[in-house]
């Protein structure tokens, strides 16, 4: 399984766990290197920043945190 595979994967659990409502992967780059950039849709009552740290943190070494952001409601 490809890293591509991993990011959707933990993504999808994430969502199906109640965190996130929904989400958008997109890829940037060079034919052969693609960077990708993740975003997320929080559900109520999750906090922004925890839920930032959180995503950062399960795509560590998939996605660098600066290209992770928190759609605004």
């Amino acid at each position: 399984m490809g890293y591509q595979d991993a990011i959707f994967e933990r993504l999808e659990a994430t969502k199906k766990f109640g965190l996130v409502t929904d989400y958008f992967v997109s890829w940037s780059g060079l034919s052969g290197c693609l960077k990708p950039k993740v975003t997320v849709w929080r559900s109520a009552g999750v906090a922004e920043v925890v839920l930032h740290n959180y995503v950062a943190e399960l795509l560590r070494g998939m996605v660098p945190e600066q290209r992770i952001s928190i759609a605004a409601d």
